[in-house]
């Protein structure tokens, strides 16, 4: 229940307003609730508490991403990957950034990238696949999608990169089967 969440943390930090780890939690819970300012306040105020921590940065870029504060996300994420090269996270958030301003092959090696970091990261795996996909490397995303199913069959992004790149390809009754799995 993150209204009760919010009321836990706005309770606790009544009594500790300096606690930057309730501060960055009780971000993340407006973040949930749609409150991105109110986020982005929250994470900004607990790293001023403690300015070396990686979550805040990361969890500020998440909600300067749903504000489409580009630049500013994009900011934070490299302040983690000048630290850690290897965070998957950043480096998966980064490739978001990336597809949304249209620089596919930038986008796809940083999600290649965060997939072999973490290699169970099915998100991060079939983000690489479409944005190989929009490259026009066709066989290349399909082999990767189907790769993906076979392991995770439920994953909703990979059946519907492979259900628009078998339409396209013209194998409309595959598709509109991996579209309706």
């Amino acid at each position: 229940d993150f209204y009760k969440a919010l009321e836990f943390w706005n309770e606790y930090l009544e009594n500790y307003p300096k606690d930057p780890v309730a501060l960055s939690n009780r971000g993340n819970v407006k973040l949930v609730l749609g409150d991105l300012d109110g986020a982005v306040k929250d994470q900004s105020q607990s790293l001023e508490i403690l300015p070396d921590e990686p979550d805040p940065h990361l969890n500020r870029g998440i909600a300067e991403e749903a504000l489409e504060l580009w630049s500013q996300a994009e900011e934070d994420y490299d302040w983690i990957l000048q630290r850690d090269p290897n965070d998957s996270a950043a480096l998966y958030n980064l490739g978001n950034i990336k597809a949304v301003q249209g620089d596919w092959a930038e986008a796809q090696k940083l999600f290649h990238q965060a997939a072999i970091v973490k290699p169970e990261f099915a998100m991060a795996r079939s983000s690489s696949a479409l944005a190989l996909y929009q490259l026009g490397s066709l066989e290349q995303a399909e082999l990767e999608l189907r790769k993906l199913i076979r392991r995770y069959p439920m994953l909703a992004d990979a059946r519907a990169g492979l259900s628009a790149l078998l339409w396209r390809k013209g194998y409309f009754g595959e598709a509109e089967s991996h579209w309706a799995a």
